[in-house]
């Protein structure tokens, strides 16, 4: 009898061996040797999408922005600072420069967590899993759906370096309206660009990526809403400066300086107004001799390839030109309701 249950038992161990061999060699099919078109960085950064500003004569001064459906000012990872990097990591996945896209004691603590608090109040989703799904959409809450953002995050992991998916993550996360990403962001919250974030400030942007409206001021209707959202904010950016501190990534001092400030919003210019100069520019670029020169040098969508346009028109003089029409437009009104003064 105990005979039979020692094969028995080894037959289920063996059967076990087999099936998960088995089952890691579907996945290393899947992810390494199945072609994935979606997977090639040419078209993630089309997916991305960056935008394209247009100059007026002096090549300084912005009349305006091309994109095509979301506005972002796309990053790359030596560009986005450092706090903001340490900052997203202690706020979302610890251990997202150790693990293979997928953090299975995470998934775990997570599920423990949600049961004990009889609702979600933990994700065990990684940094990579959420690039994935903000990447490629995810269109469902169904275990096929999921698995299949499961096998876009191990593509990523394959695919490219944690440095690489990091950037892809920090230029697509919402920010307000169509704006995505931190350029958007650091302009949009503060003013700033994103090199000039402080420890604070990164802080918050990166505790608010989940639930941005419930942080953000600038969205409420009344004082009192502005007021909460205000309270929130610091709430949260305390929380992610205490994991910075946990994880070793800022000293006690830093920490203590940070934490006794309160953020200062300042509500910066992440758009551009409607205008005729945009307008013009958008019909010269749309011409049959500019498309074909455009297509020759590789450009086949000048709103999405990054490029500077920098036009003929000079601000000064379109200003002023601007601000006399307008004024003889006044006058001449006047004129025609038969007034002379």
């Amino acid at each position: 009898m105990l005979r039979f249950l020692k094969y028995t038992v080894l037959t289920f161990v063996l059967l076990g061996l087999i099936a998960a061999a088995a089952g890691v060699g579907v996945v290393y099919h899947l992810v390494v040797k199945t072609p994935c078109p979606e997977m090639e960085e040419s078209a993630i950064e089309s997916i991305l999408g960056q935008e394209s500003p247009v100059y007026y004569r002096d090549g300084e001064q912005k009349i305006g922005v091309l994109f095509k459906d979301i506005h972002r000012q796309y990053l790359k990872f030596d560009q986005i600072p450092k706090n903001f990097v340490n900052a997203i990591v202690a706020a979302e996945d610890k251990h997202f420069f150790t693990h293979y896209g997928v953090d299975l004691p995470g998934i775990v603590r997570a599920m423990i967590a949600n049961y004990k608090a009889g609702r979600v109040v933990q994700g065990g989703s990684t940094l990579t899993q959420q690039t994935a799904k903000n990447l490629f959409k995810r269109k469902s809450r169904s275990y096929k759906a999921k698995l299949k953002e499961l096998l876009y995050a191990l593509r990523l992991e394959n695919k490219f370096s944690k440095e690489k998916i990091l950037e892809f993550y920090a230029n697509q996360f919402y920010v307000s309206g169509n704006g995505h990403g931190l350029g958007v962001a650091a302009r949009y919250y503060f003013d700033k660009d994103a090199a000039d974030l402080s420890l604070l400030e990164a802080a918050f942007i990166a505790g608010s990526v989940k639930r941005p409206n419930y942080y953000n001021p600038f969205t409420k209707k009344n004082r009192k809403d502005a007021r909460k959202a205000l309270v929130r904010a610091d709430e949260r950016a305390a929380y992610v400066l205490g994991n910075m501190l946990k994880q070793g990534m800022i000293s006690q001092k830093e920490y203590d300086l940070a934490i006794e400030r309160d953020i200062v919003f300042n509500q910066g210019k992440t758009s551009f107004a409607l205008n005729t100069v945009m307008d013009l520019v958008k019909e010269g670029l749309a011409t049959q001799v500019i498309s074909q020169a455009l297509e020759e040098h590789g450009i086949s969508n000048i709103s999405t390839s990054g490029a500077r346009i920098i036009s003929s028109v000079d601000q000064n003089l379109q200003e002023a030109t601007l601000y006399n029409l307008r004024r003889e437009l006044s006058r001449l009104d006047v004129r025609l309701r038969g007034y002379t003064r």
